[in-house]
C-alpha cells in the first residue's frame, strides 16, 4: 500500500481517535457534575433520614423524559432488606391523582362528563339531603368541592371482598354534607365516590382498570392495587414513631378507600408516571392522556387551592400521602420539567406538624419537605425552610409526656404523707367530706370518663389509635392510673372520716398563744 494512504489512514483514524476522546471527556465531565450534584442531594437524603430516624426510603428524580436519579436508601424491613428502586410503597393519597387520570380517561372517551350528576353514573346515590344529592357533579368530586366531608367510619373498615367500595358509597347516604356545594372540602369521600364512577363505567373492578390502563402503558411493573400482590414483590414493611422511634406495624388493608389512598407504587415505577405528567401523558410512544386533559388535571380552579387530584396545582405541582405506617410525595415543576418522588415507610399523626408547608387544608408530611427541598437541589434553587422536623417535634412531645407522668408520679408519691397529717386532724363533717370527696371525683373521674366515652362512640379515636399509638395508649394508661388513684383516695376519705366520728381520732386543740 502506497505510503501517501497510509499516512491519511493514520491521520483519519487519529482525528476519529481525538473526537472519541473529546467525546468521551465531555461526557465525564458532565457525568462528574452530575454526580456531584446528586451528592449533595444524596447526602441531604441520608442525614435527613438519619436525624429523623426513617427506616426506609425511596427516591426518584425525572428531568424532561428521562430518569437521572433512582436510588433506595435504609431498610424495607426488620429483618435488614434494603430498599431498592423497586421496593413498593403505600402511596396513600397520591393514589388520587391516579384515580383522577382514569376519570379524565374515561371523559376523554366520551364515557363521562365532568358537569354531569353523579347520579347519571350511580342513579342510587345520596347523601343525607335529597336535592344536594342531585346536584353535586363529577367536577365536584375532582376538585373536593361536593361538600362531602372526610368520613372517618369508612376509613376504619377491613373488608377485602370486591364490594366493600360501592358500600362505602353507599353508606354516604347517612352523611350530612359538612359545607354547601361549591366551596373546597378536602376528603376522601370524593376519590371513593370517583372510583366507584370508574369502576361502574368502565364495566370492570377498579383495580383492574387502574392496572390494564395506567400501570401497564406506563410499565408500572412493580405497582399494585392489592397488598398481598406487593408483599410477594417485597413490598416495604411498614413503621410508626413512639416517642420517637420506630416500630414496625402491619395494619389493615384499606380496599374501601383504595381509589383515594391505598394504591401501592415504587420508585422506579413513580418516575414513569412523572415523566407522563411533565410531557403532556406521554410516556415514550404510549400515551395514557391528551396534553390537555394532563393540563386540566395540574391547574387549580378559580378559587379553589386544588387542582384536580394534584395538591396546590401551578405553579408547582405536588401532591401528599399517607397511611398510619406509609407516606410519600410528588414535587414537580412542569414548565421546568423537573419532578421528584419520595416514599418512606415510617408515619404518625405527629409528622403533620413537623414541615414549614402544615396548613389547616392539607397534612404535610416529612416527604414533602424532603421531596420539595430535592427539586430545590436538583434546579440550583436555595434549600425551603426545613421547619421543626420531626425529631424536634417528637422531642417535644416526649418532653411533654414526661412532665406530665412526672406530675403524676409526683402526686402518688405524696399521697400517702398527705393523708397521714389528714388523719392525725381527722374530718368530722360531711360538709369536708363532700367538698374533698367532690375535688378528688372532679380531678379524678371527670376526664377519665370523658376519654372512655370518646373510646367506646367517637370512630376518630380508632384512627387516632393508628396514628398515634404512643399518646393513645399513655392516655389509656394514665387514664386508668388516675382513675385508681381516685378511688383509692376516696376510700380514705371515707375512712378517716369515720374513724373521726367514732372518735378513734383526736381533734388538734388550737390556741392563739
Amino acid at each position: 500500500m502506497p505510503t501517501k494512504y497510509l499516512r491519511a489512514i493514520t491521520i483519519v483514524a487519529g482525528a476519529c481517535l481525538v473526537i472519541c476522546g473529546i467525546g468521551a471527556f465531555r461526557r465525564t465531565v458532565k457525568t462528574q457534575r452530575a454526580e456531584s450534584g446528586f451528592q449533595a442531594i444524596d447526602n441531604y437524603i441520608t442525614a435527613r433520614m438519619q436525624t429523623s430516624r426513617i427506616p426506609g426510603l425511596s427516591l426518584a428524580i425525572v428531568k424532561g423524559d428521562q430518569i437521572v436519579y433512582l436510588k433506595g436508601y435504609g431498610q424495607a424491613d426488620p429483618s435488614g432488606h434494603p430498599v431498592t428502586p423497586q421496593t413498593p410503597f403505600i402511596i396513600g393519597s397520591v393514589s388520587k391523582t391516579f384515580t383522577a387520570l382514569a376519570v379524565m380517561q374515561l371523559v376523554e372517551s366520551g364515557k363521562v362528563e365532568l358537569d354531569a350528576p353523579v347520579q347519571r353514573y350511580l342513579p342510587w346515590f345520596r347523601v343525607a339531603d335529597p336535592q344536594a344529592s342531585a346536584r353535586i357533579t363529577v367536577r365536584n368530586l375532582l376538585n373536593h368541592t361536593s361538600g362531602l366531608p372526610q368520613v372517618t367510619q369508612t376509613f376504619l373498615w377491613t373488608d377485602q371482598d370486591a364490594g366493600v367500595l360501592e358500600r362505602s358509597v353507599r353508606y354516604l347516604k347517612s352523611v350530612a354534607l359538612a359545607r354547601p356545594i361549591g366551596s373546597f372540602g378536602y376528603s376522601n369521600a370524593n376519590y371513593q365516590t370517583l372510583g366507584l364512577i370508574v369502576q361502574t363505567v368502565s364495566g370492570q373492578p377498579y383495580e383492574t382498570y387502574v392496572e390494564q390502563h395506567i400501570f401497564a402503558p406506563l410499565a408500572m411493573q412493580t405497582s399494585f392495587a392489592s397488598q398481598q400482590q406487593a408483599q410477594r414483590h417485597g413490598m416495604a414493611t411498614g413503621y410508626r414513631w413512639w416517642f420517637g422511634f420506630p416500630i414496625p406495624a402491619t395494619l389493615p388493608f384499606n380496599r374501601a378507600e383504595l381509589p383515594a389512598g391505598f394504591l401501592i407504587s415504587s420508585a422506579q415505577d413513580m418516575a414513569h408516571y412523572l415523566i407522563a405528567q411533565m410531557n403532556g401523558g406521554h410516556y415514550q410512544n404510549r400515551s395514557v392522556l391528551s396534553p390537555q386533559g394532563i393540563d386540566f388535571l395540574q391547574t387549580r380552579s378559580a378559587g379553589i387551592p386544588y387542582g384536580n387530584g394534584w395538591d396546590n396545582g401551578r405553579p408547582l405541582v405536588n401532591q401528599d400521602g399517607a397511611t398510619a405506617n406509609y407516606q410519600a410525595s410528588v414535587f414537580f415543576d412542569p414548565k421546568e420539567r423537573v419532578g421528584v418522588f419520595i416514599a418512606a415507610n415510617v408515619m404518625n399523626a405527629l409528622d403533620g406538624l413537623s414541615s414549614p408547608l402544615a396548613s389547616v387544608t392539607f397534612a404535610s408530611i416529612t416527604t414533602r419537605g424532603m421531596a420539595q427541598s430535592v427539586l430545590s437541589l436538583a434546579t440550583n434553587q436555595p434549600l425551603p425552610d426545613q421547619g421543626l422536623g420531626i425529631a424536634r417535634v417528637s422531642l417535644i412531645f416526649d418532653l411533654l409526656v414526661l412532665a406530665l407522668t412526672g406530675v403524676l408520679v409526683l402526686a402518688l408519691a405524696r399521697m400517702p404523707r398527705r393523708y397521714r397529717r389528714l388523719a392525725q386532724r381527722g374530718i368530722a363533717q360531711w360538709s369536708e367530706l363532700a367538698r374533698r370527696g367532690g375535688w378528688v371525683a372532679a380531678l379524678h373521674f371527670a376526664w377519665p370518663l370523658a376519654l372512655l366515652y370518646v373510646a367506646l362512640t367517637v370512630p376518630e379515636w380508632k384512627e387516632l389509635i393508628w396514628y398515634q399509638p404512643d399518646l393513645t395508649y399513655w392516655l389509656s394508661a394514665v387514664a386508668a392510673l388516675v382513675t385508681l388513684k381516685g378511688g383509692i383516695e376516696l376510700a380514705l376519705l371515707w375512712r378517716i372520716f369515720e374513724h373521726t366520728r367514732q372518735g378513734h381520732i383526736a381533734q388538734p386543740v388550737y390556741s392563739n398563744s
